[in-house]
């Protein structure tokens, strides 16, 4: 395992590369990209709420639709804030798409018809069919604030995209056999100088966590290598914490058969890689594959 400080000069090295990366055109097509998102969330909130008259009835199906919602408020609020106001929300179905209890639904509905934008949303109050215009002042006005909120995991989603594409093209270059994808329940299921791409790991009866990049080492061990983008410091924690969570499970019910990896881009804290190394994970840059690439040779059986 490198040292600490060859993990710390490459933190330097990985967030001048993001600096320099930041440029017009690429963010012209993230802030695209994730507009194009941002539509289609609020037109499928439109479409399972039959145009908000049925808030309810849209959240039971799938939670995830409250993120529109919350959009439509005058003024438009966060999590935490819509969840002060609605204390019945469950929170986490708007990130897990789970279905909302009737009960709970109804209580959200009436939230949201209490602090909705009368000006958006003028049809409901008149009780008629909305006019497309004012469909489209709805969509106009809503999805570029959603859009500005994912502004930044769309950059990061398509960098995260290109750095997975850059380890199989690593291990595809290196004579690495792929495998179609399926859930890793034994240490067999991964043979020697074989991978597999966005696979799952069991992690105890009925439970599994999805791995970027699987690679078996031979009889000793398989390598669980999660990619990491951050944006910023802040986002430093959240996905190191990820790649902490999913270590420890694994650790759980593999021991140490299966070995941690990160392979990190972006603004790094080193502290936070330390946190990975001090928890024995291995610690990859995309700016420095060839470190990957020597591992490899040394750990392969």
């Amino acid at each position: 395992m490198a040292s600490y400080e060859f993990h710390k000069a490459a933190c330097k090295e990985s967030r001048q590369q993001y600096l320099d990366s930041l440029h017009p055109d690429e963010g012209e097509l993230d802030w695209h990209e994730a507009l194009k998102e941002a539509r289609q969330i609020v037109v499928d909130a439109l479409k399972a709420s039959n145009k908000l008259t049925d808030v309810a009835g849209a959240l039971v199906i799938d939670g995830s639709h409250s993120l529109a919602f919350r959009h439509m408020l005058a003024p438009p609020k966060g999590q935490d804030p819509f969840k002060l106001i609605c204390p019945e929300w469950p929170k986490s179905s708007e990130k897990n798409s789970t279905n909302v209890p009737r009960a709970r639904a109804v209580k959200v509905a009436v939230a949201f018809h209490a602090w909705r934008s009368r000006r958006l949303t003028p049809w409901l109050d008149a009780k008629r069919e909305p006019k497309t215009e004012e469909l489209n002042s709805l969509l106009l006005s809503t999805s570029p604030l959603i859009a500005a909120q994912r502004l930044a995991t769309a950059r990061r989603n398509r960098l995260a995209r290109e750095q997975e594409e850059a380890v199989v093209e690593l291990l595809e270059n290196s004579g690495w056999t792929k495998l179609t994808s399926s859930l890793v329940e034994q240490g067999s299921d991964l043979p020697s100088r074989h991978y597999m791409h966005k696979t799952k790991f069991s992690s105890g009866p009925g439970q599994s966590q999805e791995v970027d990049v699987a690679c078996g080492l031979g009889k000793s061990h398989v390598l669980a290598m999660e990619c990491k983008v951050s944006n910023d410091d802040t986002n430093s924690v959240k996905r190191i914490n990820d790649i902490l969570k999913k270590a420890a499970r694994w650790r759980s019910k593999w021991g140490d058969f299966v070995r941690t990896a990160a392979m990190l881009q972006g603004v790094m804290k080193p502290e936070d890689v330390r946190r990975l190394l001090d928890d024995g994970v291995e610690v990859f840059w995309s700016h420095r594959l060839d470190h990957f690439t020597d591992w490899l040779r040394d750990n392969v059986q």
